[in-house]
């Protein structure tokens, strides 16, 4: 039997996707089930990319108009006419069309749902709303969608998916590589990840940030090149740091007193189950992505898009950083353990596969 896990995904670091990744062809190779890749062509030359490809087959997908470019189709040929796919599980949307057109009629078809695709829809342009109707329509019989959010599963059957070929499916995340923070914290640390602008919520954090005092607080806010030029923009505000992508992300954690995670739509957030299980207070927005959290303590909720709700926590843990108990870390980590892990996470996987 031969599993194909087919990835829109070229991150410079593997991740908790990676991870999850990894740890489920173990598990299925110990029922002697192969793993095999496909990813974006960026990856090739990701150290974890590398890693895989020492193990296993891995081949390499176009990115740019891949739905529609006839060389992905043409890959996807070839790899199912090298290989005796049993499954195909097609994650992050791009290659779901290709990989399922192409597949033998005796392979079984998952596709994974990660990302916001309802604020993907509304930003989008009239091609891509089209391409994202048709991909969600009720056309497509063989596919099972697993959606990361209960929100996103309700929006693409809104589109056409059909409700009974939707599993709410969230994520898993690898709490081995995750350190116990400090309970107490003398300074006002607050962290955030910014990696989209709008999605994650930079812009709000700015907005709230510019009547702080210069010494009140630091936040540091993850991210990349879209993020870096928008905070350059924005050199006025002295509390706020910009911060390059660390390999350990320990590094992060340890000095950060809250963690900010007020973006405007999510899948199921690696970051905020992590911070959580570090023992990491969070200030969260309350969208409908993010209701999972309500299960665990210190999560202080704020409305969505309100720079001044940021701006009164900010100020308000700024003077009183939150202190979490050992009992409330030990809560939140039995949950995660148990409903989140990539234990969790890969038994699920794998009993649907065998049904």
């Amino acid at each position: 039997m031969i599993v194909l896990q087919v990835c829109a995904f070229a991150a410079p670091n593997a991740g908790n996707f990676i991870a999850s990744l990894t740890h489920l062809e173990e598990q299925l190779a110990e029922k002697g089930i192969q793993t095999i890749y496909a990813f974006a062509d960026g990856a090739e030359d990701k150290p974890w990319c590398q890693e895989i490809q020492k193990r296993t087959k891995v081949y390499f997908l176009p990115t740019a108009k891949a739905r529609i470019l006839p060389k992905t189709y043409h890959i996807f040929r070839k790899i199912y006419a090298e290989n005796d796919v049993n499954i195909m599980h097609s994650h992050f949307e791009l290659y779901d069309i290709p990989a399922t057109v192409t597949a033998p009629q005796n392979v079984r078809i998952f596709w994974h749902l990660h990302d916001a695709i309802k604020l993907q829809y509304q930003t989008a342009g009239n091609m891509k709303k089209l391409l994202t109707r048709i991909q969600y329509s009720s056309i497509w019989k063989r596919p099972m969608i697993l959606s990361v959010s209960k929100e996103h599963a309700m929006f693409v059957n809104h589109l056409g998916f059909r409700a009974k070929r939707i599993c709410y499916f969230p994520n898993g995340i690898n709490t081995q590589r995750i350190q116990r923070t400090p309970l107490h914290k003398k300074h006002a640390q607050f962290l955030m990840f910014g990696w989209e602008v709008e999605r994650k919520g930079v812009d709000l954090v700015v907005s709230a940030a510019e009547s702080l005092e210069q010494n009140s607080c630091v936040i540091r806010i993850v991210g990349q090149t879209e993020c870096k030029n928008y905070l350059n923009a924005h050199v006025g505000i002295p509390c706020i740091v910009y911060q390059e992508p660390v390999e350990d992300i320990n590094l992060l954690y340890q000095n950060t007193s809250v963690f900010l995670h007020v973006s405007r739509a999510e899948g199921l957030s690696y970051a905020l189950l992590e911070v959580i299980y570090a023992g990491i207070p969070v200030i969260c927005s309350d969208i409908p992505e993010n209701d999972f959290a309500h299960a665990f303590r210190n999560v202080y909720f704020v409305k969505s898009q309100d720079p001044d709700g940021i701006r009164d926590l900010i100020l308000e843990f700024s003077k009183n950083p939150p202190a979490p108990s050992t009992e409330d870390n030990a809560y939140n980590r039995s949950i995660i353990d148990q409903e989140y892990s990539l234990d969790a996470w890969s038994r699920r996987l794998i009993s649907l596969y065998l049904e």
